[in-house]
């Protein structure tokens, strides 16, 4: 896979479980495997109960179609443990593949919302929290993913008139682009006068300036003159 082949992915959410894992040791001072994991006195693996997190995702282009869901601790990129990788290439995509799931990642575990990339659905006056809801269900966070959505993928969606949805969806989108160069003109224009403001009272400040300072040269001048 070559590097401008990176994953392109859709993180859909994770969870967490609790399972009787292998326990890290200290070779030091502990009796260790190979890997570093604690033995018991017969050699095998001692295990506890863990939490280990999970990580649910899909293709950009398909959320609905196909979902992979692993452990995250799986997921990092891990130079030490590529050693067939002799051209670098699965740790690139290990890594652009980890770039993606890395910031929701860690809004999960603060307890926080997945960051989306676009409007959320939230924004969005077009649909109710409960369609929002089989949106969510089916990968689909944004208002732009459902005006992206292709016509084999809107009848996966468990909603009536979806192809009207994503026209409105089109049409809410303009809208809001629309308003916001708008709102960004304004702005310029009010920056503008500002400045055009701020010009004419330093030209007013100047020229009181050069006034004060004529009238403060003028009596020398004068008596100057007189001697």
């Amino acid at each position: 896979m070559s590097e401008n082949q990176a994953p392109m992915i859709r993180v859909m959410g994770f969870k967490t479980s609790y399972e009787m894992l292998a326990v890290k040791g200290d070779p030091v001072t502990e009796k260790c495997d190979l890997k570093g994991y604690k033995l018991d006195a017969s050699g095998r693996r001692v295990l506890e109960r863990q939490a280990e997190d999970w990580v649910t995702y899909s293709p950009s282009h398909s959320p609905m179609n196909t979902k992979t869901t692993e452990r995250v601790r799986l997921m990092l990129p891990d130079p030490s443990k590529m050693g067939e990788d002799q051209d670098g290439e699965k740790l690139k995509f290990m890594t652009a593949r980890w770039m993606q799931i890395e910031p929701a990642y860690d809004a999960f575990k603060k307890g926080q919302d997945i960051p989306v990339n676009g409007m959320a659905l939230a924004a969005w006056p077009g649909v109710s929290p409960e369609q929002a809801e089989v949106l969510r269900q089916c990968g689909i966070r944004t208002v732009e993913e459902v005006r992206d959505l292709q016509e084999g993928q809107m009848d996966k969606v468990r909603l009536p008139n979806m192809r009207e949805m994503r026209k409105q969806a089109k049409l809410f989108l303009e809208n809001t682009d629309a308003a916001k160069a708008s709102e960004r003109e304004a702005q310029k224009d009010a920056i503008i006068e500002q400045m055009a403001e701020q010009n004419a009272a330093m030209v007013e400040r100047m020229a009181a300036m050069e006034a004060l300072l004529e009238e403060r040269t003028q009596p020398k001048a004068k008596a100057k003159d007189a001697a």
